[in-house]
């Protein structure tokens, strides 16, 4: 079959195989353009069309990078988001791990900064981490009030072995009244999980200590 050469270099008809390949360089061009070429000048154009290469395998590879990425952040805001933030030996085993994978993100990242779409995941992302360690950092020190109270009548709650009772308690549950409004404001999205733990939280307090509470009834212990 006989085949031109689209090359604008080349100005021969090929009557054998289209395809001739350069091992040295890894192209292929057709034996009418590498006819066509100079010998001192066949070097030089090998280079040109590998770099031509190159820079579409770039491209196809960039593409297929922020797929990636972007199935990367995905997975690891969908993990965080399902797990039981109330379990703190959940937390101790899998935040270490979550925080390395969101370094090498972070790190990946860098290359896309003016991509909308990337951008726009890893504010989410973040986003979801924030309320995470709020949320921690709320729940350990209402575990800590409560445990307290326990310890402050002591054994069986006879007073024997009793530890210190804590004198500010209104001031505490309060503060945690006032924390939980705040974040249903910042953070509307993620309701559910405020509720499982703030929520709950001073749910257990209103066993123990009354007080009055606007989102009380929503709670049926």
């Amino acid at each position: 079959m006989k085949l031109s050469c689209s090359f604008s270099l080349c100005r021969f008809s090929c009557n054998t195989s289209f395809k001739v390949f350069n091992r040295k360089y890894g192209n292929i061009c057709t034996k009418g353009l590498f006819n066509s070429i100079p010998k001192n000048k066949r070097k030089e154009m090998f280079f040109f069309l590998n770099d031509k290469k190159k820079y579409f395998n770039a491209l196809y590879n960039k593409k297929n990078d922020k797929k990636d990425i972007m199935n990367e952040m995905d997975e690891l805001y969908d993990n965080i988001l399902t797990c039981n933030w109330n379990d703190s030996f959940n937390f101790v085993l899998n935040v270490p791990i979550w925080e390395g994978i969101l370094n090498t993100i972070d790190e990946k990242v860098k290359a896309y900064e003016y991509d909308e779409q990337i951008i726009k995941k890893k504010k989410e992302l973040n986003q979801l981490l924030d309320i995470l360690f709020i949320l921690e950092d709320i729940r350990d020190h209402i575990n800590e009030l409560l445990e307290q109270s326990s310890r402050s009548k002591g054994l069986a709650g006879a007073h024997i072995m009793c530890s210190f009772e804590i004198q500010n308690m209104n001031e505490h549950i309060e503060l945690l009244k006032k924390n939980y409004e705040e974040l249903l404001l910042t953070y509307p999205l993620y309701k559910y999980q405020i509720d499982l733990v703030l929520g709950r939280g001073l749910a257990l307090l209103r066993q123990r200590y009354v007080f009055d509470w606007k989102y009380m009834h929503e709670y049926f212990f």
